[in-house]
């Protein structure tokens, strides 16, 4: 564990396999799907919608709690969420075009504080296989560090993580890092770390959970 803490505070984030099992992921996968087929006739893209279903609470196992709680530093397992933000990810026919890094919880209208954090720790768990330009998640590795230097650097001016976000642009965050992964890994990554969803030029669905503590 102090091998995946290390890389987790030096990348800001970690992609971990063999938390979930093939079958948990499975009945979640497929509850999911039922949901969002028909949630898909509004013509959305990107389907966000908050889910309280058995099947995909499940995902939240104890091993995945307890190393979410090892990375925040936490003497136990975390709690398993009561409900859980369900991420869709349909095909599109348009070209794939690299999205524009964000922070979590930086909406101006919320009036999320940048200190202390609005969440310790997120996580997002691939219900699908999530290959290159798929709706895969991009990552800035090592942008937590530089978003906190420039938090740091004017308290006032960032108060309210909007204003971070704001001004991502200031910095060098690094090149971005495209995440591919199999069905159950799951990306636990910092409050910090600047991230985004992409397009998905697959043929299929991409499914996803995402949870923060």
């Amino acid at each position: 564990m102090c091998d995946v803490r290390t890389e987790f505070h030096s990348l800001g984030f970690v992609v971990t396999p063999g938390l979930i099992s093939s079958a948990v992921i499975e009945e979640a996968r497929d509850a999911l799907s039922r949901r969002m087929a028909r949630a898909h006739q509004a013509g959305d893209a990107a389907l966000h919608s908050f889910r309280r279903d058995a099947a995909i609470r499940a995902c939240f196992t104890k091993e995945l709690r307890a190393f979410a709680a090892g990375l925040a530093r936490v003497g136990r397992p975390l709690r398993k969420p009561l409900s859980v933000l369900t991420i869709t990810v349909m095909p599109t026919a348009r070209a794939w075009e690299r999205p524009l890094p964000h922070i979590d919880h930086a909406n101006k209208e919320d009036g999320h504080r940048t200190f202390p954090p609005a969440f310790r720790l997120g996580c997002i768990v691939y219900l699908s296989d999530v290959r290159s330009q798929s709706g895969a998640t991009i990552v800035w590795p090592g942008s937590h560090a530089r978003i906190e230097a420039l938090a740091k650097s004017d308290p006032e001016r960032y108060q309210y993580r909007w204003a971070l976000n704001r001004d991502l642009t200031l910095l060098d965050l690094g090149d971005p890092a495209e995440l591919r992964a199999n069905a159950g890994d799951v990306l636990f990554y910092h409050h910090l770390l600047a991230h985004a969803g992409s397009m998905n030029t697959g043929a299929e669905p991409r499914f996803a959970l995402n949870h923060k503590w």
